[in-house]
């Protein structure tokens, strides 16, 4: 017979097998976040993952126990994120219409209670993270990071505790925690997870990849990058690499737009220096293209860059981001380019964290989400929660730059 603990453990991992993502959108009530620290970048964080839809009902599909019930917990991360979830509810009677200046109709929102959800802050120390340090800047992406690597690797576990160890069961598509770095691709030679693919016009590539699991987590924003090295007279080498961010360079002058950065991504490039095992050095170039699409697609624009002279300065150009964004064909892989049909590459987004501030080393962070129930957009500023236009979404304010952008894939909705 299971102990007390594990037999929860067991009821969960039964559960997330058989988990039915749903994309439906749920008309919530806004709460704000109370922070009484230097949380605003887990509360901007946590607003963004209450809009997203999978990831909301995925959270009320696991049941909330109580410490008396569960006094231990071998999976803090999840039971945290259920709890957050139920603090939410569905938004009581729609609110009327007001006319305002103009036609325009302009609807009132009123937001629940502002609450502290101090268990979410706990899980920094209880997962040790380094984000917990004192003097340490917080940031937004590296803690969406920790958050969804972090309730991945708890699933994981769930598996690996419940289930027998079959290699066979082994599903080589979910993203891990790392991505592949030249080091594993140099080590990667001629191990069983490397096979041979024959691409367009009859050219073949050999193709790297760790053995990933899914998870429900990896089932919302998982996607896969491919990284292909071309060597002059010797076989193209590809890396599949996992992602939960899409980690978008900003710096080029010639970068103004989501789009040119998505097509700078893509574009090839020539490695320096790269030497072969008999210390020859060879020419080599390197190209990157998406080979896995996820439902959620969260860009990281790289606002925060390191210079040997000034330490981490911050970028504060303008960016500009639609609220409809394609992907084009043009980006894929070679191999996915005609499997994916255009609705499968059209996301709608959803909510932006932006940082405030012209330092790197400070700031603040806030979240817009699109409210459903609303049918349209919430400013959250830790407890402040207001009603703003589309307009004030895609032309931030100077001192309020776009950081993470969340997208919904539109076929999904």
């Amino acid at each position: 017979m299971l102990p007390l603990g594990g037999q929860y453990d067991f009821e969960k991992n039964e559960l997330l097998e058989n988990v039915t993502l749903i994309h439906k959108p749920v008309s919530l009530q806004p709460r704000g976040l109370i922070n009484k620290g230097n949380w605003c970048y887990i509360n901007a964080t946590l607003q963004a993952l209450v809009a997203c839809p999978p990831m909301y009902h995925l959270m009320k599909f696991i049941p909330l126990y109580s410490k008396v019930q569960r006094p231990c917990t071998s999976t803090p991360m999840i039971d945290s994120f259920v709890r957050l979830m139920n603090e939410f509810t569905n938004m009581p009677v729609p609110p009327k219409p007001r006319q305002a200046l103009g036609d325009k109709v302009v609807r009132d929102i009123r937001p629940g209670a502002a609450f502290e959800p101090t268990y979410i802050y706990r899980l920094l120390t209880v997962n040790k993270s380094s984000l917990s340090e004192k003097g340490r800047q917080e940031d937004a992406e590296e803690y969406l990071g920790f958050i969804l690597n972090g309730l991945h690797e708890e699933m994981l576990n769930l598996k690996k505790l419940l289930s027998p160890v079959d290699e066979k069961l082994m599903v080589s598509n979910g993203p891990k925690s790392h991505s592949v770095s030249e080091e594993d691709q140099e080590q990667g030679e001629g191990s069983e997870d490397e096979w041979e693919q024959v691409g367009p016009r009859n050219k073949t590539s050999v193709t790297r990849q760790a053995d990933f699991v899914q998870t429900p987590i990896t089932g919302i924003f998982g996607g896969h990058i491919r990284s292909v090295v071309y060597q002059q007279s010797s076989k193209e080498s590809a890396t599949l690499q996992p992602f939960f961010t899409l980690q978008l360079d900003i710096q080029s002058d010639r970068i103004r737009t989501v789009q040119d950065a998505l097509e700078s991504l893509v574009a090839r490039e020539s490695v320096q220096g790269y030497t072969t095992k008999t210390k020859q050095e060879v020419e080599i170039s390197r190209r990157v293209t998406l080979e896995k699409l996820p439902p959620v697609l969260v860009l990281h624009l790289k606002r925060f860059v390191y210079e040997k002279t000034g330490g981490c300065q911050k970028l504060i150009k303008n960016i500009d981001y639609p609220v409809d964004l394609e992907i084009s064909k043009e980006l894929l892989s070679p191999g996915v380019k005609n499997k994916n049909f255009k609705c499968h590459r059209t996301y709608r987004l959803f909510a932006v964290v932006y940082h405030h501030g012209s330092s790197a080393t400070g700031g603040h962070y806030t979240t817009d989400v699109f409210q459903i129930g609303l049918n349209g957009w919430l400013r959250i500023d830790d407890q402040a929660v207001k009603v703003i236009s589309q307009y004030q979404v895609v032309r931030p304010a100077a001192e309020r730059t776009a950081y993470l952008l969340y997208y919904r894939r539109v076929d999904l909705l």
